[in-house]
C-alpha cells in the first residue's frame, strides 16, 4: 500500500488562503501547488527572520541588525528592510532580551500539513513570550491575527508552559499583539478552510 501523500504549506499561505474570497481562492491554492520548490532567494524576508533570531540566540546588541544593511545585494531589500529593522529595534527599546527555543508543531488536518512555527522565544520584564513575525508592508487585520493566534494557542499550549504567551508582531509598527489565552475563537472556520484548501488541491 503506498504511503498517503500529505499536502505540505506554510502557515502564512494558509492564512492568506482563508482570507481570500470566491475565485481568488483557487487563484491561491494554484499558487501554492504549482510554484517553484522552496528557495531562500524566494523568501524575502529570510534574512531579516534568521538575524533577529541571531541577535538574541547569542545575546548581542540590536545594533548588529543595522549590518545586515551592508551585507544585501537585492536593491528592493536594501529599501524594504531598513523600516522593518527601525521598527524591531523600536519594539526592543530598552528591554532585557532572555532567548528561549520556541515551541513549533504540524498541524495535521486531514491530508494537510501546516507547520506553526513562531521564529521567538523571549523573556522579559518577567514574562515569556513566543511571537510569530509579521513582516509585510500592508496592514495586518483583526482577522489574521485572530487566526493566526487562536492556531498557536490550539497547537503549541501543550508543547509550551501554561505562562508563555502567544504574540504577533508587527515588526515595522513595532506593535505586540498578543492572544488572550484559550482563546479559540477562529478554530471552527479555520478547520472547514483546512479542507476546503485540501479539496481545491486534489481538484486542479
Amino acid at each position: 500500500m503506498s504511503k498517503k501523500k500529505t499536502i505540505n504549506i506554510s502557515l502564512t499561505d494558509f492564512i492568506d488562503f482563508v482570507n481570500k474570497s470566491g475565485g481568488s481562492k483557487m487563484t491561491k491554492v494554484k499558487q501554492v501547488k504549482y510554484r517553484d520548490s522552496y528557495h531562500p532567494a524566494s523568501d524575502f524576508y529570510k534574512s531579516l527572520r534568521e538575524e533577529i533570531i541571531d541577535v538574541h540566540k547569542n545575546n548581542l546588541d540590536k545594533k548588529v541588525l543595522d549590518d545586515l544593511i551592508e551585507k544585501l545585494t537585492d536593491l528592493k531589500k536594501k529599501t524594504n528592510y531598513p523600516l522593518s529593522i527601525s521598527g524591531y529595534k523600536k519594539f526592543w527599546g530598552k528591554k532585557k532580551i532572555e532567548w528561549f527555543d520556541p515551541p513549533f508543531k504540524h498541524w495535521l488536518i486531514g491530508d494537510l500539513d501546516i507547520k506553526i512555527n513562531p521564529e521567538l522565544g523571549i523573556e522579559f520584564g518577567g514574562k515569556f513570550y513566543v511571537i510569530k513575525l509579521f513582516l509585510k508592508s500592508e496592514k495586518i487585520t483583526k482577522d489574521k491575527l485572530s487566526q493566526i493566534l487562536s492556531l498557536m494557542e490550539n497547537q503549541l499550549r501543550s508543547e509550551t508552559d501554561d505562562e508563555v504567551i502567544f504574540c504577533v508582531l508587527d515588526v515595522k509598527n513595532a506593535k505586540l499583539y498578543e492572544n488572550a489565552k484559550g482563546d479559540f475563537s477562529y478554530l471552527p472556520l479555520l478547520e472547514g478552510e483546512a479542507k476546503s484548501f485540501e479539496t481545491i488541491w486534489k481538484a486542479l
